[in-house]
């Protein structure tokens, strides 16, 4: 778990660093592009003289004249602009749009003038001093001031009675106003906002501080038409952008509107992905946590595709995050998977248990039932000899009986491992040719050739002497039981090394097939027909199995039809 934990620390940690970079360098990249586009378009207020990397690259020299660059350039002129390149004696070298009214050389402090509006001159200027080939230029950059420029485009707008729609649009993009005015003073037209229209206009309001300020600063431009004796009082806030840029005034909103755009995107995106990558494993744990409680250990083997493996059939990379409880849940299937076909084993082994138990008790009992009917029915002199007879079966069944409930009980007490065992070192080869002899000895087994073989030197071994003989009681009964008379029944006991011994009992009797063979050591596999010898129980071998096991030994039976049987039973030391 600890290898799980610091695991999954790492990949959230280092997952939330990549995308704390990625949006940090999505900003920077956002933040450097924005700053590009602001560089190349030239402000139009509170400028300096400072090198512009913009305006640096309009020209170059070459054999000390000065080029332009036409790609530059045309930018320039897209925004109405006028350029010219000017040396440090303010002789002009180059020029681009030059209007007429423009001057192609500069006193010294002439141009600052004209920069710092201290002197009327109906532009804006931007500029820029550059440095190249160890000499000093300046780039100048200017155009028409915001009320100038607009007057330009209104009369051209103007069909002699009102503004067309484009005249009217210019005006509200740049916040501006009209005023016209006849050749008494009196007002014709006004459009926009205009703040304290004049009921009669005069020279008082056109001359003076104020009007002189609007005009330097190009926020007021006076145009008359000589034709029509109208004057036209136009008038744009001092902070407007120029005429013909409208276009540039919402480009930072749209620029910080596509990086929100773009973040969101991100967000979601992210979301998703992390979604994807973390969710889908946790839903698949859950789902198959889910099917191991509703009992279903086979659905995922008829599954054709498993969503946690890809097409070369290895774990999908997030899932490999989780395999420690892949890894477990999948042994957790094939247990329980395991446990449930043991549970249905034992089902079926109980039923047989029971109907073997049926079997093997109600077959002796109606021996009794029969011969108690007997002898209760009407008067009948029994001989001696019948007597005897009815006697020795109802024994006999009884007996039967006695000991199968007795195996019954035997073979749970050794299942719950609640047998009492009093296990002493003893002398191996003596206890198996104690219990051997027995079998010898008794009549009613001398058709059968039982032998003994000790091994060659004495064995060892802690054992419980009446439990071990019962091993060796049953696998000899079950021999005799099982096949005819002559068969030849040998128990063989080998010291195989000094960690382990073997006892063998082996026959040439009829053998066993596979399937038999496989359950020799089940409960009940065979019920014990009361025709055949009812000393036996039918638990025989289980009991000798668990007695085996009991003993800390393990128990093998090989078999061939038509050629006997063999049982090794290995001790270790």
């Amino acid at each position: 778990m600890n290898r799980i934990s610091r695991r999954l620390a790492f990949t959230f940690i280092s997952q939330i660093v990549f995308v704390l970079v990625a949006l940090a360098i999505g900003t920077i990249i956002f933040l450097v592009y924005v700053g590009l586009q602001l560089e190349s378009k030239p402000e139009t207020q509170h400028v300096t003289s400072r090198s512009n990397s913009t305006l640096r690259q309009t020209f170059s020299i070459e054999n000390g004249h000065v080029s332009l660059d036409a790609n530059k350039i045309s930018d320039i002129e897209k925004r109405e602009e006028w350029l010219q390149i000017i040396d440090a004696h303010g002789n002009m070298l180059a020029s681009s749009k030059l209007p007429s009214d423009v001057p192609t050389h500069y006193e010294a402090g002439q141009l600052i003038a004209f920069w710092q509006k201290s002197i009327p001159f109906p532009y804006e200027l931007i500029i820029s001093q550059e440095e190249k080939g160890g000499q000093t230029y300046f780039v100048v950059v200017g155009q028409k001031r915001p009320a100038r420029q607009l007057a330009e485009k209104l009369p051209i707008e103007w069909d002699g009675k009102r503004l067309s729609q484009q005249g009217e649009r210019l005006l509200e993009e740049t916040h501006g106003t009209l005023a016209i005015y006849s050749a008494n003073g009196e007002i014709l037209q006004q459009y926009g906002n205009v703040e304290n229209p004049q009921a009669k206009l005069s020279l008082d309001h056109l001359l003076g501080d104020e009007a002189d300020q609007l005009r330097n600063n190009g926020s007021q431009y006076i145009h008359f038409d000589a034709e029509k004796q109208q004057t036209w009082v136009i008038e744009v806030p001092f902070a407007a952008v120029k005429v013909g840029e409208g276009k540039h005034n919402t480009y930072l909103g749209k620029a910080f509107l596509l990086y929100g755009v773009a973040l969101i995107l991100f967000i979601i995106a992210t979301a998703f992905w992390y979604g994807k990558r973390f969710g889908q494993p946790v839903l698949y744990i859950v789902n198959f946590i889910q099917r191991l409680a509703d009992g279903n250990y086979h659905e995922q083997e008829v599954k054709k595709k498993d969503k946690s493996l890809n097409r070369r059939g290895k774990k999908k990379r997030s899932f490999r995050l989780f395999r420690e409880i892949n890894d477990s849940l999948n042994e957790l299937n094939q247990q329980l998977k395991q446990n449930e076909k043991l549970r249905k084993q034992i089902e079926q082994t109980r039923e047989e248990w029971i109907v073997g138990v049926s079997h093997d008790l109600k077959t002796p009992l109606s021996s009794i039932n029969g011969y108690a009917h007997v002898l209760e029915s009407a008067p009948y002199n029994w001989s001696q000899e019948e007597f005897q007879q009815i006697g020795k079966t109802l024994r006999e069944k009884s007996t039967f009986m006695s000991e199968l409930i007795d195996d019954l009980s035997l073979t749970y007490r050794l299942k719950n491992n609640a047998l009492p065992m009093v296990r002493q070192t003893q002398e191996v080869n003596e206890v198996i040719r104690r219990a051997v002899i027995h079998f010898i000895n008794d009549p009613q087994f001398t058709s059968y050739d039982i032998s003994f073989h000790a091994s060659d030197e004495p064995i060892s071994y802690p054992l419980d002497m009446k439990w071990f003989t019962r091993i060796i009681d049953n696998m000899i009964s079950n021999a005799i039981k099982h096949n005819p008379t002559n068969t030849k029944i040998a128990i063989i006991v080998q010291k195989e090394s000094d960690h382990y011994f073997t006892v063998r009992i082996q026959d040439n009797g009829i053998g066993m097939d596979s399937s038999t063979l496989d359950q020799l050591f089940e409960r009940y596999y065979r019920g014990t027909n009361s025709e055949e010898n009812t000393s036996g129980s039918g638990l025989g071998m289980s009991i000798a199995k668990q007695l085996t096991v009991a003993h800390g030994g393990e128990i093998a039976a090989s078999s061939t039809p038509g050629e006997g049987t063999v049982i090794v039973l290995k001790f270790y030391s």
